[in-house]
């Protein structure tokens, strides 16, 4: 097994001490997480074990069963990796995908296999994450970024709603009934059902996201929603130019509502090396604090995927034309940042943050106070 890799950010004793008390004492919220592992814990899984669950699946069940499989081992008595490694990370809060098009098939872990143990829970409000934080259970936030797009229906945004949906994202890279996506060749913007969708999360207390929407779609939907509107996964496109980034006048009107941005760690849309230090990161989250202030930034990693590298390879690289990615978004399946390769070594973020000069305060806004009060002002 390999172990974690702690970045040389040339902290001294006290500041290595402080950045360990940070990372323990604050709530540590990743508003797009795609489970702790990265392709690095299947190693502690039995190899036969794998090939028989994910021998004979096409691309997108291969994605969805991959990333569960390690619950299901400890399920089974196999391997405790899923828990142990969930808490080394020191992530508090991780995302669960609570889709509104159950017939879309696009590799949504099944929460049933993932909340079926009493140290990881779907959570719907702040005040649960805060409890659930001082009795050492993991948070999960029910959120939808719907690669097949919402459903032409409202009633789909009901029914997930009450399966525990509490983000919702408009699109995805293309133009779908909501809205554009960032990918599309025009972004013409929300479409009337759109707005419909918008007004229907502001009823219910649904988190209004946008990141992977256009950018005239994102701006539509600053203008429209009545509540804080956010992107959970993204970079600033003002440093590296990317579509899946938000520009500056974006990121301004998304900081105008309440709502924030949170940065990704995903190398290729924030730096043209293959595999870069995760001081990129952290240069992102400067950017945007400088740009519109400390408030209106956090995390959403969204990378590494919980899946062996040879089936990312050939399930997730198989399938990206058909959700939108074109050659010139120069997507690497298997690419990673120097430092962050699974969620173990998340405390890098809060290690280079301390070695930046920032406040407690300040990192614990980012790490996830500034996530808490979106949730508390929107969904209570």
């Amino acid at each position: 097994m390999t172990a974690p890799n702690l970045l040389d950010f040339g902290l001294d004793g006290d500041q290595e001490a402080r950045a360990r008390r940070l990372h323990d004492e604050c709530i540590i919220f990743d508003g797009m997480n795609q489970h702790p592992g990265g392709a690095r814990i299947f190693d502690e899984l039995p190899a036969d074990w794998l090939h028989d669950h994910l021998g004979s699946l096409g691309p997108w069940e291969a994605i969805g069963t991959a990333g569960q499989l390690p619950y299901l081992a400890m399920a089974e008595g196999l391997s405790d990796a899923i828990e142990r490694w969930w808490r080394e990370s020191g992530v508090d809060v991780g995302s669960l995908a609570v889709s509104t098009n159950l017939s879309a098939g696009d590799g949504e872990i099944d929460a049933s296999v993932v909340t079926q143990f009493d140290w990881i829970e779907l959570v719907t409000t702040a005040a649960q994450i805060r409890k659930n934080k001082a009795n050492g259970i993991i948070s999960l936030w029910g959120v939808d970024q719907p690669t097949m797009g919402i459903p032409n229906t409202l009633d789909s945004v009901d029914d997930a709603y009450g399966r525990g949906l509490r983000s919702l994202m408009l699109t995805y890279n293309r133009m779908d009934f909501v809205g554009t996506g960032c990918t599309e060749r025009y972004d013409a913007g929300l479409s009337m059902y759109g707005l419909d969708v918008v007004r229907r999360c502001n009823e219910l207390g649904i988190i209004v996201d946008t990141s992977h929407c256009g950018r005239r779609t994102t701006l539509d939907a600053c203008e429209y929603s009545s509540t804080p509107v956010i992107a959970n996964h993204t970079s600033a496109a003002g440093l590296f130019a990317h579509a899946r980034g938000k520009d500056d006048d974006t990121i301004r009107a998304l900081a105008a509502t309440g709502g924030m941005v949170a940065m990704v760690t995903v190398p290729f849309f924030m730096a043209k090396e293959p595999r870069p230090r995760l001081d990129v990161v952290l240069d992102h989250v400067e950017y945007v604090a400088g740009l519109v202030g400390v408030d209106h930034v956090g995390l959403g990693t969204d990378w590494p995927m919980q899946i062996p590298i040879d089936v990312v390879a050939s399930t997730l690289g198989e399938v990206l034309p058909s959700i939108g990615f074109r050659p010139e978004d120069n997507i690497d399946v298997t690419a990673t940042f120097d430092g962050f390769d699974d969620y173990r070594e998340f405390v890098n973020i809060t290690r280079g943050l301390v070695a930046r000069g920032w406040s407690d305060e300040d990192i614990a806004k980012v790490l996830g106070e500034n996530f808490l009060r979106v949730i508390e002002t929107v969904c209570g």
